[in-house]
């Protein structure tokens, strides 16, 4: 590990302080679902609620790097990466996520524009009871074109008191390395029906949730808490906050090597503002 890279697991190290002497606990992965900081859990947000986030991939973790499926060539090219997400419980038990994968830095020309654009589902399979544990999947669309996210999986939570002020979330799941695109495509954003080809996550060097996964969230009276998890690929440590009750903050170090962070707002739409529900009150 060189000079930089130790500065900068230092300097993660000292924000992963700061948040834990915040409030919170509800984090989200970097695709935007309820997670740790790669993977997701089978944790399913509140029915009607609205989150929107942003995430930050550092450049030796970019899953783009080298595709050999992508329409412009970014061979030997490692960039840091922004990920900005919107999610949606629209029912009990089902979320939609729509993600925008952007690199950061100079692309060239062709490879420029607003990123990559991919839309996700997760459904609730089981809901945790005392006795068992919740179960969730995962499957994003197949219409784009090189999406960096992309994720079909299978994933199971379960919380366990540890006393009056601390829980463990646990979870482990399983990410199919083999996904539909339409990487051939490139260029016709009008035909999104044809040209669909299988291939294997494993052709990139750092596939995102490409085999067996797992972590923890340890809590402290549910306001704050850190995190381990194997994201399939390696090991990453970070911790997470919660302020104003919507607000969420992380960050983390990946592979013990590079910094990651991120940060969410969430709402309920099922519920009026403040001062909506006082005037309502009033009239009542």
């Amino acid at each position: 590990m060189n000079r930089l890279s130790c500065v900068g697991v230092s300097g993660v190290l000292l924000m992963i302080f700061a948040l834990l002497s915040q409030k919170g606990w509800a984090q989200v992965n970097i695709s935007g679902k309820p997670g740790l900081m790669n993977i997701p859990t089978a944790r399913i947000l509140s029915d009607g609620t609205f989150q929107i986030g942003y995430h930050y991939n550092p450049s030796h973790y970019d899953p783009r790097a080298n595709d050999p499926n992508a329409g412009v060539s970014n061979n030997f090219i490692q960039s840091s990466s922004s990920v900005y997400y919107a999610t949606l419980a629209i029912l009990p038990r089902l979320e939609v996520t729509i993600n925008i994968f952007h690199v950061n830095g100079d692309l060239p020309l062709r490879a420029r524009g607003i990123g990559d654009r991919q839309f996700d589902v997760k459904y609730a399979v089981l809901t945790e009871r005392e006795h068992r544990p919740s179960v969730a999947i995962i499957a994003s669309a197949p219409f784009g074109i090189d999406n960096s996210l992309v994720t079909y999986a299978a994933v199971t939570t379960k919380n366990f008191t540890l006393s009056e002020t601390f829980t463990a979330e646990v979870s482990a799941g399983f990410g199919s390395p083999y996904y539909f695109d339409r990487s051939d495509n490139g260029g016709n954003n009008f035909d999104i029906f044809s040209n669909y080809k299988l291939h294997n996550k494993n052709e990139r060097p750092h596939p995102y949730l490409s085999g067996p996964f797992g972590g923890i969230a340890f809590r402290y009276k549910q306001k704050l808490g850190g995190m381990i998890e194997w994201d399939s690929q390696q090991l990453n440590l970070g911790a997470y906050a919660k302020l104003f009750d919507r607000w969420t903050m992380q960050a983390g170090v990946i592979n013990f090597d590079q910094i990651t962070f991120g940060t969410s707002y969430a709402v309920s739409l099922r519920k009026l503002p403040k001062r909506l529900r006082q005037k309502s009150d009033l009239e009542k």
